[in-house]
Formats: structure tokens, C-alpha cells, sequence
């Protein structure tokens, strides 16, 4: 695939269906639970399909465990710094939430895959999923539940504890049970079906749509451009703060060039969708997470993954 190519595939998966969500809304073509649907569907079939069929096919490589490390660490770092800017920002334990998390959830599994393929080929790629080891259990096994514990506050005052059965036994918990049930195939050595490949290439463009047209049917820019200081704190966090507090410690302990660059280009990663879809599923401030996501990913798509070509 040559770089035209790359190019197409991040505005097929990435640009395009936001805009087809936002020209849907713009229009009223259907009401808002088509894109509820999409979610649903996203968060109960592909996901969990996807994760376990790929956490199946992993074959772990104990010369780089530094690259796991660091797929959790770019989730913390710019998750804690949000964490302590936005502890005297916000009153409000939807506004705090929804900040805390655009800060702790980036694109590393779609846009930054599709970066790291496209700037380092196979290698860069295969690196990237070595990072993302711990992805889901950390947007679903903390991310999630941070936000439904941000919405209990708001629900009934700060001092709430979390109710770990609440947060754990339901049906966005989906994603961890694939990723349990890929684990346990991994494990047994059950051969994967080389038939599904394509049905696994299907389901990870297919998955992109189902997540990013409700996204774009999500943004009201009269109502995201309050919230543009919001957006550019996270994007300065998320697109120079990280990479240059991980680089300077990827540096120091991975030798392997690619294997460094590629902790670069993912610490450079914008705010994940996700972080929207998680906004949308326990009624946090939407528009502030979808004003995080749209600065970020714009000023990585424009500024930030040009200059990895230099």
C-alpha cells in the first residue's frame, strides 16, 4: 500500500464518517437512536470480537517489554496531568469528568496504528499493537468506570464511593470479556481461523463507522466553541507535553530506533473517540470531550504527524 493509499484509508475511517454524522444531524435524516444503536452495537459485538480475535493471534516478544510499559504509562501521564489541572478548574463533576478523561483516553488504536504503518511499515505497526497490550483494560477496566463513578458524583455529591459491582457487571463491560476469551485461545494454542481474516479487516473499518458517525452527529460547534480553552489545555498536553516528558524516558531505555519512534508518535496521539463514546454512555459534558477530540486530532492530522516526516 503506498502512502496515497495510507492517506485515503485515515480519511475513509477517520474524516469521513464524522462528517456523514455531522451532515446527519445538520439534515435531521433520523433521530439520535440510530447512532445509540451504533454504539451498542459497537460496544457489545465488534469490540468484543475484535479484541479477542486479536489478542488470539499475539505472540509476545520479551525483547521489547519496555513498549506494554509505555502503552499504559501514555494513558496515565497525560490522564494525570488533567486529573491535577482540572481539580480547581471545575465545579462540576460532569465538566471535571469529561476533562479527566479526554486527557487519559488518546488515539493510539486507530489514527496511531494507521500513523505507525504508514511512517514505519510492518515493524512500526507490529510495535504498536505491542503497546496497546493493555488498551482495553485500560479504557474499559478504568476509564469507564471513572466515568460512571464521576457521574455518581454528580448524581450524589463528591464524597460517593464507587460501586464496583455496578461498574463491572454490565453490558460495557463487553470488550473485557473478548479480551478474557482471546487471552484463554492465546493460551490453549487454539490455531486461529485464517478464513476470518477478512471478516476481521470488515469489522475493524465497519467498527470505525459505528463509533465515529455518532461522534459526528454529537458536535453542535455553537456549543463545542465554548469550550475551545478546555480543548487546547488537552491538546498541549496530549500533543507536547507527553511526547516530550515519554521521549525523553523512551530514550533512555529503548535502544531500537523504530521501537522509539513509535513511542513518540503514539504519546503524540490526540483524544480518542472513545473518550466521546464514553461522555455519550454516562451523560457526561459532551461537548467539552468532542471540543478536546476535534482540536486534538486536528492539530495532530495538520501539524504534528506532517512533521513526523521530516
Amino acid at each position: 500500500m503506498d502512502i496515497f493509499a495510507k492517506f485515503t484509508t485515515i480519511f475513509v475511517d477517520m474524516i469521513l464518517p464524522l462528517v456523514v454524522g455531522y451532515l446527519w444531524r445538520r439534515f435531521n435524516w433520523a433521530g439520535s437512536w440510530v447512532f445509540n444503536w451504533l454504539i451498542s452495537l459497537g460496544i457489545i459485538i465488534l469490540f468484543p470480537g475484535l479484541t479477542a480475535f486479536s489478542v488470539w493471534g499475539l505472540k509476545p516478544v520479551f525483547d521489547l517489554v519496555w513498549l506494554p510499559v509505555f502503552g499504559v504509562l501514555l494513558h496515565l501521564l497525560p490522564g494525570g496531568l488533567a486529573l491535577f489541572w482540572g481539580r480547581r478548574k471545575y465545579q462540576s463533576s460532569l465538566d471535571y469528568g469529561s476533562y479527566t478523561i479526554a486527557g487519559f483516553l488518546s488515539n493510539h488504536v486507530t489514527l496511531g496504528s494507521l500513523s505507525a504503518y504508514i511512517l514505519y511499515g510492518e515493524i512500526g505497526y507490529a510495535y504498536t499493537q505491542m503497546a496497546l497490550l493493555f488498551n482495553s483494560l485500560l479504557m474499559f477496566g478504568f476509564a469507564y468506570p471513572l466515568a460512571q463513578h464521576y457521574r455518581n458524583c454528580h448524581e450524589h455529591g463528591r464524597g460517593v464511593k464507587l460501586d464496583f459491582r455496578q461498574i463491572i457487571f454490565n453490558r460495557n463491560q463487553m470488550p473485557l470479556v473478548g479480551l478474557m476469551v482471546g487471552i484463554l485461545l492465546n493460551w490453549l494454542a487454539v490455531p486461529r481461523p485464517d478464513g476470518f481474516l477478512p471478516v476481521f479487516d470488515f469489522m475493524v473499518h465497519f467498527s470505525a463507522w459505528t463509533f465515529l458517525v455518532p461522534v459526528g452527529y454529537s458536535m453542535d460547534f455553537g456549543e463545542v466553541r465554548q469550550y475551545w480553552r478546555d480543548a487546547l489545555d488537552i491538546t498541549i498536553i496530549k500533543c507536547v507535553i507527553t511526547p516530550i516528558l515519554a521521549g525523553g524516558l523512551a530514550r533512555w531505555l529503548i535502544r531500537d530506533e523504530i521501537a522509539f519512534r513509535t513511542v513518540i508518535l503514539l504519546a503524540a496521539q490526540p483524544t480518542a473517540v472513545n473518550a466521546v463514546i464514553a461522555m455519550k454512555l454516562f451523560g457526561l459534558n459532551l461537548h467539552l470531550s468532542v471540543g478536546a477530540f476535534v482540536l486534538s486530532t486536528a492539530v495532530y492530522l495538520f501539524l504534528i504527524f506532517p512533521a513526523f516526516f521530516l
